[in-house]
C-alpha cells in the first residue's frame, strides 16, 4: 500500500536516485495511471520501494489459461562472458540454441481486492489505492513452474507463490538449486487499443545445489521488461492470440543501483493461444 504521506517535497527529493543501469531502450516508462496530472508524485512513488500496484493487474483479455511459446532471440553479456552468472548463460544459450522453441502453459485468474493507482484529490499529491474492475493477475506460481519445467535439463521444478504476497516467489530446481525472486519495484503501463506493458525490478537470489538460500548464495539485480500486443476486438470476445516481448536483465550491485552493470541480456519473443 501507498504511504499516505508522500509529500512533493519528498516527491522532488526521490526523483533524484539512480535507477539500475540497462542497456538502452529498456527503462520503462510512466507506468500507472493518475487523476490530476502530478507526474512528480507518479514518478516518486515508482522509484520508492514497496510503491506501485500490489500485483500486476493484466486486462480481461488475459484472462483463461494460453498455450504459450517462447523463443529467445538474443542474448547478450555485457561484461563478457566470464562475467556472467554460467548457469542462468548456460540456459540461455541452450534455450536460444534449441532447434525449436520451448513451450509451456500459462493462466491468468480473476484479481479481488487490488487496484491501479489513482489521486487521492487533484490538489493533493498524497496517493491512494483502489481496485480496478475486470482485471486478472497471473497465477505466478503456476506459470514460472511450467515455463521452467518446459526448458532443456530442467528436473521437477517446484514453486512455491501466494496471491497474497504476490512479490515473493521461490523455485526449486528438483536438483537441490534453490531460485529466489522479490520484486521491490513495479511499473505497469495504463492498457491502450490491444497493447499493455510490466516492468519488475527484483532481487534475484540464486543457490547451487549444495544447500538452501543461507548456503553462499548469488545475489543479482534483476529487470524484466514485457511489452503486449494483441488485436484488441470487443469485450464479449476476449484475445485469441496474444504476443509478447520480454527483455530480462541480470545486473551485478544490487545493494548500490548506482554502480549495477548488466552482466546477462536475454530478449525473447512469445506467443499466447488460448488452449482449447
Amino acid at each position: 500500500m501507498l504511504h499516505p504521506d508522500l509529500t512533493r517535497r519528498a516527491a522532488s527529493s526521490v526523483l533524484l536516485l539512480p535507477l539500475l543501469t540497462t542497456p538502452a531502450g529498456l527503462r520503462a516508462h510512466a507506468a500507472v495511471k493518475f487523476e490530476g496530472g502530478a507526474e512528480a508524485a507518479q514518478r516518486a512513488a515508482a522509484l520508492l520501494p514497496g510503491y506501485g500496484p500490489p500485483d500486476a493487474l493484466y486486462p480481461a483479455a488475459f484472462r483463461g489459461r494460453w498455450r504459450v511459446v517462447v523463443q529467445v532471440v538474443d542474448v547478450r553479456t555485457p561484461q563478457g562472458e566470464e562475467s556472467a552468472p554460467a548457469a542462468q548463460l548456460r540456459a540461455a544459450r541452450t534455450a536460444a540454441a534449441a532447434a525449436a522453441p520451448f513451450v509451456f502453459d500459462a493462466r491468468f485468474l480473476n484479481a479481488e481486492g487490488s487496484g491501479g493507482v489513482i489521486l487521492q484529490s487533484e490538489g493533493s499529491a498524497s496517493l491512494a489505492t483502489r481496485p480496478v474492475a475486470g482485471r486478472v493477475r497471473a497465477d505466478r506460481g503456476f506459470n514460472t513452474e511450467q515455463r521452467a519445467a518446459a526448458q532443456v535439463g530442467s528436473a521437477r521444478p517446484v514453486a512455491q507463490w501466494e496471491a497474497g504476497s504476490p512479490n515473493v516467489l521461490t523455485l526449486t530446481d528438483g536438483l537441490g538449486g534453490v531460485r529466489e525472486v522479490k520484486i521491490i519495484k513495479r511499473l505497469v503501463e495504463e492498457p491502450y487499443d490491444g497493447a499493455y506493458g510490466v516492468s519488475e525490478f527484483a532481487r534475484y537470489t540464486a543457490a547451487t545445489s549444495a544447500g538452501d538460500l543461507k548456503s553462499s548464495p548469488s545475489v543479482f539485480a534483476q529487470r524484466v521488461q514485457t511489452k503486449y500486443k494483441w488485436e484488441p476486438g470487443r469485450p464479449s470476445q476476449p484475445a485469441t492470440r496474444i504476443e509478447a516481448v520480454e527483455i530480462a536483465v541480470l545486473a551485478s550491485g544490487f545493494g548500490d543501483p548506482a554502480g549495477a552493470v548488466p552482466l546477462l541480456v536475454v530478449k525473447s519473443r512469445l506467443t499466447f493461444t488460448r488452449s482449447s
